[in-house]
């Protein structure tokens, strides 16, 4: 039995031609639903009779099974064998788009009942932004990052420090520690901390929307968040749908870019699929696809782009990845399902949060280390001392004569709930405070730091990388660093940025299966992470959808605006409506690398001037059906905190990759349990 619609249906071989010729086309077919024996739900739920249920895009791909895992004798490795890729052997770059590359259907996904996901269609040729709910707005914003203001309090105490002075202006650095303690600041970035000890408190919940019958019909949720230099963060680590279970919702984003933050906007919503168990029961199942929601351009820096993103029904949410493809891996930000649970206990995801920074473990009834002092100081201890972070709070703190004089909750005469927390904390400062010395030598020391901390492709100082690794992984300050181990790939050969595909911390050399990914990951943090490592659509399969991003001014139709919309209204701008560049395109080719301006088009150039369809011409996800290779369905893979000596924790894991990659992105890694931005990707 199947499930088609008469849809325009592209020959596959005159689609691979066009790609393998470098253009950037639309490749449709229609739905190939099909209700069908699924060996994978009837071994997982035990079932004495075979399960079936509707595969074939866009229902659930067929899934890829569980990987083989040993560990070595001595526990050290973890040994993973990835299932084989269920598309014929072929090489996506000798031979583009590759095997696994799938027609596009524009259609809803559905999942193993058939039943239609609202809103996981993004991208139609008649409008190419379809998961947009209004027009794309603007405001004016204080452009100045924590980049910019962190090295401006340094170059003023390197200046002080050349003239021989030996004190420095106390405001200037309790300014310093407040950017890094996320404390209240006059900045558009404001509240946003660079040590991420938060995530206890970072947890929004959807407000559900009712109609005037007091019918449940949506949800929205607010989301501020900020690109600049290396970064994306935000002010959610974790999403609440609780309410939204049965109805679609919104998420409306308020994207801040910040100087050296020009980005083309991408959230990727995550799904998991549904089904009707064996006893009746509807549950959450495995994986079911992912998708670029957007791919906005937002290049005006000093601006605050606030748009509405639809989502489907909450059932189905997994998470959202916020991508920056114009510097990845390192610019990137995960917002998590707070409903999720794992682990042997059975924790949602914010009491793994807690369990590792409220001083009650995972269910501390009032951990808040935003508004109480004591759980402040006890949540910034967990962070490891070779944090690039932590070391710049640290030297900012020793300048302080009174190392306790910095806090707000103290000045404001807020009382610490836990006196016997806190005294232990106070003396534990005092303990590691650092002897007041040269400023000269403190200047040098935060230089460092600064540096260290404004690029997390290598790793920070005091950490060495495994020669015998392809990559080695540093967890420390909730956030994921990665060895630079050599210059890999000739080039993308693709107009004026031909050189793009030379970069550092690639696998390059994986088109075709088998590979071995060999990663030693550390962990610098005085708790727990986990490493997990997942595919995005080279084993199942992915589509690309972002074709008919308009190539002569970046963006595609908006609506109108009604009247009584809040775009006629401050504080947004006078032209509300982003209305695009003429002859401007934003060059995206992957790796650190990456342009941080627009590039002007030269119509008189005879490859510079060619059109080139905006970034996400044959480098966007459109849909893919993740699935994970290791640290998942196969068990966690624990990574130990640092030692008493100061010694990062350790695990290897040693993986073989039975398929081929997806061309946009070939390998996930992050922690599934504390992820915000502990991830790093490698294309």
């Amino acid at each position: 039995m199947k499930h088609k619609r008469p849809l325009v249906k592209a020959r596959v071989a005159a689609t691979l031609a066009l790609l393998a010729g470098g253009m950037c086309v639309a490749s449709t077919a229609s739905a190939e639903c099909e209700f069908k024996f699924d060996p994978f739900l009837t071994k997982a739920t035990g079932s004495p009779n075979p399960v079936m249920k509707w595969l074939g895009h866009p229902c659930a791909q067929p899934e890829a099974g569980v990987s083989e895992r040993t560990e070595s004798a001595d526990g050290v490795t973890t040994i993973i064998n990835t299932p084989p890729g269920q598309h014929p052997s072929v090489d996506p770059f000798a031979n583009p788009p590759g095997s696994n590359f799938l027609m596009t259907v524009y259609e809803n996904l559905r999942d193993y009942e058939n039943r239609e996901m609202p809103n996981t269609l993004p991208s139609t040729p008649e409008n190419p932004y379809n998961l947009h709910d209004g027009p794309v707005l603007t405001a004016e914003i204080d452009k100045r990052s924590p980049d910019d203001d962190l090295d401006m309090v340094i170059d003023r105490i390197e200046a002080a420090a050349k003239k021989g002075r030996k004190k420095i202006n106390k405001d200037l650095v309790k300014f310093a520690i407040d950017i890094l303690e996320g404390n209240p600041i006059d900045r558009a970035y404001s509240g946003l901390p660079m040590l991420h000890y938060q995530g206890p408190v970072n947890d929004s919940p959807v407000i559900p929307e009712y109609d005037a019958d007091g019918n449940l019909v949506g949800g929205n949720v607010d989301v501020n968040i900020f690109y600049w230099g290396q970064h994306i963060e935000a002010d959610a680590m974790f999403i609440n749908p609780a309410a939204v279970q049965e109805v679609p919702w919104t998420v409306t984003y308020n994207v801040h870019i910040l100087n050296n933050g020009m980005e083309d906007f991408s959230p990727m919503g995550s799904h998991v699929n549904r089904f009707i168990n064996p006893k009746g029961v509807e549950v959450t199942g495995p994986p079911h696809a992912s998708m670029d929601q957007t791919f906005f351009p937002m290049l005006d820096e000093g601006t605050r782009y606030t748009v509405k993103i639809k989502q489907t029904k909450g059932k189905y949410f997994n998470l959202i990845y916020h991508w920056g493809w114009r510097i990845h891996p390192p610019r990137v930000q995960a917002i998590e399902n707070s409903l999720k649970k794992a682990g042997p206990d059975g924790w949602n995801y914010v009491q793994w949060e807690k369990s590792a920074f409220c001083e009650g473990g995972a269910n501390d009834p009032d951990c808040d280390p935003v508004g109480n002092q004591a759980d402040k100081d006890y949540a910034i201890a967990q962070i490891g001392e070779l944090s690039p972070a932590k070391r710049m709070w640290t030297l900012f703190r020793s300048m302080l004569e009174d190392d306790d004089d910095h806090g707000d909750m103290k000045k404001k005469g807020k009382k610490h709930k836990k006196d016997k927390k806190h005294k232990k904390h106070k003396k534990d400062k005092k303990d590691k405070k650092l002897k007041k010395g040269d400023l000269a030598h403190i200047a040098t020391d935060l230089r460092a730091a600064y540096y260290d901390w404004t690029d997390r492709t290598k790793l920070p100082a005091g950490v060495e990388a495994d020669p015998d690794a392809t990559m080695t992984m540093l967890y420390v300050n909730n956030t994921f660093y990665g060895s630079r181990q050599g210059l890999q790939g000739e080039g993308s050969g693709q107009g004026p940025a031909s050189w793009k595909g030379v970069a550092n911390g690639s696998v390059h050399d994986w088109n075709i299966r088998p590979y071995n990914f060999k990663v030693t990951v550390l962990n610098a943090d005085h708790f727990q992470h986990f490493y997990r490592n997942v595919d995005f659509g080279g084993t199942r399969g992915w589509e690309n959808q972002f074709q008919f991003t308009d190539p002569t001014t970046l963006v595609g139709p908006h609506p109108e605006i009604p009247p009584g919309h809040e775009a006629n209204y401050p504080p947004f701008s006078n032209s509300p409506i982003i209305s695009g560049y003429d002859n401007v395109f934003p060059i995206n080719r992957s790796g650190t690398e990456e342009f941080l301006q627009p590039t002007p088009r030269n119509p008189d150039d005879p490859v510079n001037g060619l059109p080139q369809l905006g970034s996400g011409c044959f480098f966007t996800f459109g849909r893919n059906y993740l699935w994970p290779n290791a640290g998942a369905l196969s068990g966690l893979i624990p990574v130990p905190p640092v030692g008493a000596d100061g010694t990062p924790g350790m695990h290897k894991v040693d993986i073989t990759m039975n398929y081929e990659p997806s061309r946009r992105l070939k390998l996930y890694q992050f922690d599934p349990l504390h992820h915000g931005v502990a991830i790093y990707s490698l294309h």
